[in-house]
């Protein structure tokens, strides 16, 4: 049976069927914790750091010379790099960081061109929807303007995402994901570089996506 054949089946079975709201609210867990005192992007970058990611709190001045040090951990020779669409506000300082380092920036156009680019980049570059504070992720909505394949085919990921986007808890990420469901099928959390210990439980880095990831917190 074909995709469209298939498809025109599961439609026609879910006719009529009512589908339940998302809750707004979301109970607390153990993974978040009371929420705590004091700066959130700080600690953020705490939780960052204990999962193997690197991260820095930079203003919008320093921006791209933050960027220009990311760059600079990957091989000479292989910066090849895909910027996605979301990067928008930032684009001027983030390609002026990309250049200085001796980045290539690509910029490709729908949706193979995307996995073919980025699985021959070393770094992708993208945006996210906020950051948790209480696990180090990120939660990023694939679509047009962050195509999934900027965040998990490269070698590297760096996000540049504003300050306050940083919330205490999985359970706001949880209540944004509900907000984002009407308009993306596939929004995900990106917890620190890829990594399984499927295999004799060795940990491995880098198996199903990118070995590094780097977040860049801008005051904005």
């Amino acid at each position: 049976m074909d995709r469209t054949a298939f498809l025109a089946r599961v439609r026609g079975a879910l006719a009529g069927v009512e589908v339940p709201a998302l809750p707004a609210t979301f109970p607390r867990t153990p993974a978040s914790g009371d929420p705590e005192p004091g700066d959130l992007a700080d600690r953020f970058l705490e939780s960052l750091s204990a999962i193997g990611g690197a991260g820095a709190r930079v203003s919008r001045d320093g921006l791209a010379d933050a960027v220009a040090a990311v760059v600079a951990t990957t091989p000479e020779g292989e910066r090849r790099t895909v910027l996605a669409p979301d990067i928008a506000p930032f684009e001027p300082e983030v390609g002026a960081g990309l250049t200085a380092a001796g980045a290539l920036i690509v910029r490709p156009e729908g949706g193979p061109a995307w996995r073919e680019e980025a699985e021959r980049a070393a770094l992708g570059v993208t945006s996210a929807r906020l950051g948790v504070g209480a696990t180090g992720s990120v939660l990023i909505a694939s679509g047009a303007a962050s195509p999934r394949a900027a965040s998990i085919l490269p070698a590297a990921h760096l996000v540049v995402m504003p300050a306050d986007r940083i919330v205490p808890g999985l359970e706001e990420a949880l209540e944004e994901v509900a907000r984002l469901a009407s308009s993306t099928s596939s929004p995900f959390l990106v917890t620190g570089p890829s990594r399984t210990s499927d295999i004799e439980m060795q940990m491995v880095i880098g198996v199903h996506g990118p070995r590094s990831l780097h977040i860049l917190l801008v005051d904005v």
